[in-house]
């Protein structure tokens, strides 16, 4: 590891689009990363083609690589830039396999490039089971026996040996989320032709089973004086067989005796010690409740989103800290900023609530899929609950998954009982509420835990759920009844639901009988210090610890988990409001559920609420609060309906898609105008394009900047965008949406809509110019026209720029097909020629994608 004094420029590889495996954790670790380095002096470069990514927007253009993240353009911008090191452990898989063929070429060692955060010789063993196996059979930590095979003929000399259920992984995946139990010959021989297309060395490995298990996650780090903390132990509930990205996990681990607790974080520790990781490591083990007995499943040496959670559950801030161990620090001499009492990295987070993490999948957005939960994850994103108890925790995460607007669940009752009992032992994406529904039949936790091998303890405390939800119907409008449901996480909607009446009559209820909520700050000493840290929950006890910010107090409430469709590109679109309405003097407070989320992270607000973004919920942060202004987002109809009969200054940003004006079904051409007063700035033309012969607005997923059009048509089609603006008197990001008419080639308006957030984003890495913060500043009435009048944007710029969603098609193991709008996962972003760029008659995204990397590359 090269000291501080003498690293200089450091070389970050981004994760690329949004896809199934991770979403803007990633991303949200980078911008803290980069934060800590401009504050020591160390000159960051990034290369990432995500145009929904916010620390591209933190660094200097010059320092910006918008590029495929390849191994080829790695390599590229190494010669060019001569770093002093590389960072891999921003980047999840790919970037540690782009490292790891550096290092094969001889990149590194050529140029003299340092890699951050683990040696060569680590990083060429995390995606080598054999090599990483024989490391940690070497320091007797138990490991499940893998056999590497090249074809379908050596797995089945070794079938024998093995034996079923087996397992199949491939070997160096290239997406993180691939893992096959086999239960037959048959099974196996499918696992292995999908394997050996996934893996890297076109080889996969064969290991005996441990389906049942239970698997329990630990996060740590470590510095270069070997100095290690444990920060989090994660549970998962379902147990080894349903991958960890689709079962619901709770910290801290709850059914864990101290025995087993301290064995995995010894065995945590003297791995990190071995491998030689500086900074975050993520390891999973597979647990035999029977016995003690474990195996080391899955070593992670880079941000997850289980550091993710480590880091909201804790409020330990684990970003932060590793980016000063990355450049040599010891945890001893790192101090913590002024809102941390104990200002000391060296603390072993102690916490006094309870986190519960639901995952999201996209079945609704993606019918067809197979919805049942096994090896390889499905999930799309996740909302969290926090709570003082497992119960509280558990139904606030049920109910941040937005299930019902109206804070009120669906019911399974039509199931039958044969349908019931298969759920139960093949999971569907309904797990919870199947779990809840064989409970309300009558069937006893012990029963269900046999069945499901989930441990009983968590069957014991949804049927307490029940109990109380039993209460709440036999007494009806009862205060006692009230306090107890609310300590125990149920909404107002929910209540309301039960009591057959209104939330309004719910809330009158508790204010008469002083029901109220109290917040807890999420900090990590248990209350043991007077900390003052900026994330908060609610609960129903006694003390309050979170007091008003004050004056001119902006309230932001969060989408909630990550979903298809243009969700990552909300992240971007709040993360950037959040930082305007930050420089423009308010006081920031953000209300969200989503762990992965880069807004969430404490640089980007003054305080954050994970609680459920509900409307009862948000009415008491109001209450708490007083913000002089409420932004919602757009897709939350009922809670913007129900918060404008309020006196409060509401805004809806980012604006809502569903103007009441009719969609047309076509249009190639769109123009975006930014709208203010009377001045009407062209922003952009651009090409909409979708794949194949499709023409229909829905599968729109492409877009080229500047259009294919001659520079005239650009001007003219420009100026009939202005009149159309006018006629509507909308103000904002306008986009007007053009396409032939009838017969002829002749171009007329169709449509008038807000631009969406992806175009939004885009126009922003295009233009330069940030257009969220702009939209931001107009509805604060912060914008200034003499500024606006300077804005000098070139239409007819020879630099093309490409914008290409991401689909969640292929790790669903779908036909991979041109997507929708709602189907989007993601996206990437490529600048080159309008010769290299051409997407005439393109039938899908991979032939897309070949086209970019082959322009930029």
């Amino acid at each position: 590891m090269q000291n501080l004094d003498d690293l200089q420029k450091v070389l970050i590889i981004g994760g690329g689009p949004t896809e199934i495996g991770h979403e803007a954790e990633l991303d949200s670790a980078t911008v803290q990363i980069i934060t800590g380095f401009k504050k020591h002096g160390v000159r960051t470069s990034i290369i990432d083609n995500n145009p929904f990514s916010v620390a591209l927007e933190e660094i200097q253009p010059t320092n910006m690589y918008v590029q495929a993240v390849t191994t080829a353009n790695v390599r590229h911008i190494i010669e060019k830039d001569r770093p002093d090191a590389i960072l891999p452990s921003l980047g999840g898989l790919l970037a540690i396999q782009i490292v790891q063929e550096l290092i094969e070429n001889g990149d590194l060692g050529r140029f003299g490039v340092t890699i951050l955060g683990m040696t060569a010789s680590t990083l060429r063993q995390i995606n080598n089971p054999a090599a990483l196996n024989a490391t940690l059979k070497a320091i007797h930590e138990p490991v499940i026996e893998a056999q590497i095979v090249d074809t379908t003929d050596e797995a089945m000399g070794l079938v024998e040996s093995i034996g079923f259920p087996l397992i199949v992984k491939p070997v160096s995946p290239r997406v993180d989320t691939n893992r096959t139990v086999c239960e037959n010959v048959d099974e196996m021989l499918n696992a292995l032709n999908q394997g050996f297309q996934q893996s890297r060395f076109d080889q996969c490995t064969l290991e005996r089973s441990v389906v049942g298990y239970k698997e329990v996650e630990m996060v740590a780090i470590r510095d270069v004086a070997d100095t290690k903390v444990l920060l989090c132990g994660l549970e998962n509930v379902d147990t080894i067989g349903i991958h960890s990205g689709d079962s619901i996990v709770v910290t801290p681990p709850q059914t864990l005796t101290d025995r087993e607790y301290q064995n995995l974080r010894d065995a945590t520790f003297r791995i990190a010690t071995e491998l030689g990781i500086v900074g975050v490591l993520h390891l999973h083990f597979a647990l035999n409740p029977a016995n003690q007995h474990f195996y080391v499943t899955k070593i992670a040496p880079y941000f997850s989103r289980g550091v993710a959670l480590a880091a909201r559950t804790t409020g330990y801030p684990i970003a932060l800290v590793t980016g000063a161990l990355l450049l040599g620090q010891r945890l001893v001499d790192i101090k913590l900023p002024s809102r941390y009492v104990k200002q000391t990295a060296i603390m072993e987070p102690t916490i006094d609530h309870v986190s519960v993490r639901i995952p999201l999948w996209p079945f609704q957005e993606v019918p067809d899929a197979d919805q049942h939960l096994d090896t390889a994850m499905k999930a799309v994103g996740s909302t969290v609950g926090v709570g003082r108890s497992v119960e509280e925790a558990m139904l606030k995460a049920v109910r941040s998954s937005q299930f019902s607007p109206r804070d009120v669940l669906p019911s399974v009752s039509n199931l039958t009982d044969g349908e019931m009992i298969s759920q139960l032992i093949h999971p569907l994406a309904n797990r919870i509420l199947v779990l809840i529904e064989a409970l309300r039949r009558g069937y006893a936790p012990d029963e269900l835990s046999e069945l499901t091998k989930i441990d009983n303890f968590y069957f014991v405390k949804l049927q307490h759920l029940l109990t109380i939800e039993q209460e709440i119907q036999d007494n009806p409008l009862d205060v006692d009844t009230l306090q107890r449901a609310r300590y125990y996480g149920f909404g107002d909607g929910m209540v309301a639901r039960i009591w057959q009446t209104d939330t309004a009559t719910i809330r009158h209820l508790s204010a008469e009988a002083h029901i109220t909520p109290t917040y807890k700050m999420i900090e990590p000493t248990a209350g043991e210090f007077a900390e003052d840290a900026s994330g908060y929950y609610s609960t129903f006890e006694y003390e309050n610890e979170s007091q008003p910010m004050g004056d001119r107090t902006a309230l932001v409430l969060g989408r909630g988990g990550n979903q298809l469709g243009p969700n990552s590109a909300a992240e971007y679109f709040t993360t950037e409001m959040l930082k305007q309405l930050k420089r423009a003097g308010y006081h920031t407070v953000l209300m969200n559920t989503n762990p992965n989320a880069v807004a969430i992270a404490p640089e980007f607000s003054d305080k954050q609420y994970v609680d459920p973004v509900q409307l009862g919920d948000v009415l008491n942060v109001i209450q708490i609060e007083h913000p002089d202004i409420v932004i919602v987002p757009g897709n939350r109809h009922y809670l913007t309906r129900e918060l404008g009969k309020l006196d409060l200054n509401l805004h809806v940003l980012p604006p809502d898609q569903e103007t009441g004006e009719e969609p047309p079904k076509i249009a190639t051409i769109g123009v975006s105008l930014f709208v203010h007063g009377q001045q009407k700035i062209a922003v952009g033309v651009m090409d909409m394009l979708a794949p194949g012969m499709n023409k229909s607005l829905a599968q729109v997923t492409a877009f080229r900047m500047p259009a294919e059009l001659p520079k005239a048509k650009r001007i003219s089609l420009v100026e009939l965008a202005k009149q159309a603006v006018s006629e509507r008197q909308v103000t904002g990001m306008i986009q007007v949406l053009f396409a032939p008419k009838g017969d002829s080639k002749q171009l007329a308006v169709v449509g008038v809509r807000p631009t969406r957030l992806t175009e939004m984003a885009f126009l922003s890495k295009v233009t330069g110019i940030n257009w969220v913060r702009m939209l931001t500043r107009q509805h604060i009435a912060t914008l200034d026209d003499d500024e606006l009048a300077k804005i000098k944007i070139d239409l007819n710029s020879s630099r093309v720029a490409l914008m290409n969603a991401a689909f969640p098609f292929r790790q669903l193991h779908v036909l991979n097909r041109p997507g929708t709008t709602d189907q989007e996962v993601g996206a990437t972003i490529a600048f080159g020629s309008s010769e290299a760029l051409t997407l005439s008659n393109l039938s899908d995204t991979a032939e897309l994608d070949q086209i970019i990397n082959r322009t930029i590359g």
